[in-house]
């Protein structure tokens, strides 16, 4: 009798602590499908990407990170979409492009460029506390923080960073 009973309360711990770590799965983790090449080759259309939703509950994004973001700009459906892209530079920094070069901290930035492609003309910008500037690691896709549209992004606004694919 007491054999069974243990074994009845081992099974529903094992199933409430199963159904407990499905709901923080689905709250911690997302899948996102790539919708096209602006991030290539880093991440191919079609190809499928972990997000981290809690990744900047405690931290802040760095530079280098995919971090994903929803923007409703340019939407065909009007539900908007999400969209990754790679944080570039942090708050306190300065951006600016000049001679259609990229430069951050006054240096240049080519880094993760799927290929160098000349950029249009922006005035330095510093970017404000707790905030990122993102860019497509293919630069000739606009819809980036490049485009006045979707400016630098609140790392609040991020729905998470990009853990792997």
């Amino acid at each position: 009798m007491k054999s069974r009973k243990k074994r009845g309360i081992a099974l529903t711990s094992a199933a409430v602590l199963g159904i407990l770590f499905a709901f923080a799965g689905t709250c911690s983790f997302s899948i996102w499908k790539a919708q096209g090449d602006s991030m290539a080759p880093a991440i191919q259309k079609g190809e499928r990407v972990w997000i981290n939703k809690l990744a900047y509950l405690f931290g802040k994004p760095q530079q280098g990170e995919l971090v994903a973001f929803h923007c409703d700009v340019y939407s065909e459906d009007g539900e908007g979409s999400t969209l990754i892209k790679r944080v570039a530079a942090t708050e306190g920094d300065s951006v600016e492009i000049k001679d259609g070069t990229f430069y951050v901290n006054g240096r240049v930035y080519n880094e993760f460029a799927a290929e160098l492609v000349y950029m249009e003309p922006m005035e330095e910008v510093t970017v404000k506390e707790g905030e990122v500037f993102v860019l497509s690691d293919d630069r000739s896709a606009a819809l980036d923080s490049r485009d006045s549209a979707v400016g630098t992004l609140k790392i609040s606004e991020l729905t998470g960073k990009v853990c792997f694919k």
